[in-house]
């Protein structure tokens, strides 16, 4: 049954007693109105109460309205001297109509009702009048039996008074308690005086609309003015303003009646005056909910609207950001990829230079320049490397505070003594599952990014600490347990328009020579790749704090390394034995460069310049060639690695040894590749290449061997 669904949240016992005192107050307040109905009232407030009880209370407090209604309809009727046989009768006929109304509800909806949809004002409306109206069968017939007034009169007395009071008391009781949410008024001094003056002039129209003579012979038109002050709450304080204010009216009207005061709406006097007077307020009740309650919709679903809107627009320039940071990715990453094999070649060059025996001490030392220069501009490839995602990871599983401590004493190096570098790091290890060599230059960055920003010393603080995200946060970050690195200084800040840009590449406001513009677009490279995200809080004048968050790992964290180290080094010079390597390299000079330096080995070589030309190349020189020195990159439809698969299918025990301006987790193959083992990134001294050739080709001897 849908039923079992609705589960409203509890109460606090102090919301429980505050139902129980507004039912009691109106109940005996009700008990007045007895003599202008007979032994009924025309208008029943309590009913309203606990029909709003039930609809705001969780089911399991069902049982205790219903035991408090016959508690506080008892006492009441023993203080005022109601406790008969056949107010008893009375009350059963409540207990019953509360009762109906309560499964009504129930069947009818699957969700409590909370009045902020218009489709649930003539829902419950129509479930009420429905239950009351059987209700007001026995009622009708207690009444003629109590005082001899016809059973006609007895049930629509019964009806119209707790009609009165689920359309008015009911939805007031509800909203005071489930307030709409959107949009939110502040109750300044100003509106606070308009409220005021809105309710003084709704009392006095209502006195003056419901007291006095006829305005045009026989027109009795003054009742239908209320509508004004009515429309005009309604516009500017929404449902509750409304509801209390037709509550008011009818308040009013009430008293003016049980002064004897004369009553436009009839000639009449008494029970039956009374009752035009309650069926009059029920109609403007009804309609005034209707109508608040449909403003109220369309204004949440406005605001809900311009949420969505706002919500779409942000999504949209999150994803433009993300394409152009794609886009300049990957043009940085090509770029690095070319400049890379520029870098080689000049590098390998400068090796060649050093072997020229009569080079003068003067062009020794400018080698000795140009070499370095060429180790910067590797290094300026690496972080456009990283920044493009194109920089091999090597995650491990360790503590974020051990790793940010380790790498203190390298930071003081490059922080002067003017700047106070304070480290905090969080009480409990901060697992996570990372290359410690990229966070450490996360890290390197935003520390020197904060150095930069305060000229002259200050204060940059280093901060670990745990973070949770809830499934509904906007951060654009699955929700889960983060680690934060955050590096916090006193500097100036970033300017606004400053901040959409401040991850692209080549973007910086330091001087000229001063800075490249990569430090941040790598920090951003870096953690994207790590699946986390940059956040940016920043003051002009103030400071500025950087924010790494980084997914928390639940793997344990390993024991301590025992310092072993591989029995094989690469750089032992051992397997020098000659061979024939087929090189594959689609750039000229690194390939005439390479085959000098593994000619200079006593190696024999064999060259191509794409991976196709090698295929055609090997039915005849294949049975000869002990090993293939291969690019990743190349032109022609084969790559580097798409030939290691054909070669590998012709001759399973052939070493290949990869090379590539990219590192090895560009290529989306299966293709395990090992920097120092069968990789050698670009740019590359000639050592770091012979010593794996001599690797692999010393590997492979031991296997021919037992074949």
């Amino acid at each position: 049954m849908r039923s079992g669904r609705w589960i409203p949240s509890p109460l606090e016992p102090g919301k429980l007693a505050i139902l129980a005192l507004v039912f009691f107050i109106s109940h005996a307040a009700s008990l007045a109105l007895i003599r202008y109905g007979g032994p009924l009232a025309p208008a029943w407030p309590p009913a309203g109460v606990a029909v709003a009880a039930l609809l705001v209370l969780p089911r399991s407090h069902r049982p205790l309205v219903f035991i408090g209604y016959v508690v506080l309809d008892t006492l009441s009727n023993l203080l005022q001297g109601y406790a008969t046989g056949v107010g008893l009768m009375f009350l059963v006929a409540s207990l019953s109509e509360l009762a109906l109304i309560d499964l009504l509800l129930r069947r009818c909806t699957d969700r409590p009702l909370r009045f902020a949809r218009l489709g649930e004002v003539p829902l419950f409306l129509a479930v009420v009048s429905v239950a009351t109206a059987i209700a007001s069968v026995p009622a009708g017939i207690v009444a003629q039996w109590a005082d001899g007034s016809t059973i006609l009169r007895g049930g629509v007395v019964w009806w119209i008074g707790d009609m009165l009071a689920y359309a008015v008391v009911t939805p007031l009781v509800v909203l005071s308690f489930y307030p709409p949410r959107f949009p939110i008024r502040r109750w300044t001094v100003a509106r606070l005086l308009e409220a005021s003056a809105l309710a003084a002039i709704s009392m006095a129209m209502a006195v003056f609309a419901f007291r006095g003579t006829r305005l045009i012979g026989p027109l009795q038109a003054q009742p239908y003015m209320l509508i004004l002050p009515v429309l005009l709450v309604t516009l500017r304080f929404g449902q509750l303003g409304t509801l209390w204010t037709v509550l008011g009216i009818g308040i009013t009207g009430v008293l003016l009646l049980i002064d004897n005061q004369p009553a436009v709406l009839s000639i009449s006097a008494g029970g039956d005056a009374l009752t035009i007077h309650q069926t009059f307020l029920g109609i403007q009740a009804v309609v005034a909910l209707v109508l608040s309650t449909a403003l109220r919709e369309q204004e949440e679903t406005a605001v809900e609207h311009a949420r969505t809107v706002e919500a779409l627009t942000a999504s949209e320039q999150r994803l433009r950001q993300s394409q152009k940071m794609e886009a300049i990715g990957q043009l940085a990453g090509g770029i690095a990829h070319d400049f890379n094999n520029v870098l080689a070649a000049i590098l390998m060059q400068l090796e060649e230079l050093r072997l020229v025996r009569d080079l003068p001490r003067v062009g020794r030392e400018l080698l000795v320049d140009v070499e370095t220069a060429v180790q910067r501009a590797a290094r300026l490839t690496r972080q456009l490397l990283v920044f493009s995602r194109q920089q091999a990871m090597q995650p491990r599983v360790l503590d974020l505070n051990v790793l940010v401590r380790s790498h203190v004493r390298l930071l003081r190096r490059v922080v002067p003594s003017s700047y106070s570098l304070v480290v905090s790091s969080a009480p409990a290890p901060l697992v996570v599952e990372v290359d410690g060599g990229m966070i450490e230059q996360v890290l390197m960055n935003l520390v020197l990014n904060a150095r930069d920003a305060q000229q002259g010393g200050g204060a940059i603080v280093i901060t670990m600490m745990p973070r949770t995200l809830p499934p509904d946060s906007p951060s654009g970050l699955p929700p889960g347990n983060y680690a934060v690195l955050s590096v916090r200084d006193t500097g100036s800040g970033i300017p606004e328009d400053h901040l959409p840009r401040l991850f692209e590449p080549f973007f910086t406001t330091k001087p000229t020579g001063q800075g490249t513009g990569l430090g941040l677009a790598t920090v951003y490279g870096i953690v994207q790749q790590h699946g986390g995200t940059v956040r940016v809080e920043t003051t002009l004048g103030l400071g500025t704090t950087m924010e790494v968050w980084l997914p928390a790992s639940t793997e344990a964290l390993p024991e301590q390394a025992t310092g072993a180290t591989d029995d094989l080094s690469p750089d032992s010079g051992e397997h020098r034995a000659p061979g024939t390597i087929l090189l594959v390299e689609d750039e000229p000079t690194v390939q005439r460069l390479l085959q000098r330096v593994l000619q200079r080995e006593g190696y024999q070589v064999h060259v191509c310049s794409s991976g196709r030309d090698a295929l055609e190349l090997w039915p005849h020189i294949g049975a000869t060639i002990d090993m293939v020195i291969t690019d990743l990159v190349m032109p022609g439809g084969v790559s580097g690695t798409q030939l290691a698969r054909e070669l590998h299918r012709l001759d399973p025990s052939l070493p290949i040894v990869f090379t590539s301006g990219y590192d090895p987790e560009f290529d989306t193959s299966d293709v395990t590749m090992i920097p120092g083992e069968n990789f050698v990134p670009k740019p590359a001294r000639s050592e770091e290449l012979l010593s794996v050739v001599r690797l692999r080709l010393g590997r492979r001897e031991p296997a021919a061997e037992t074949e």
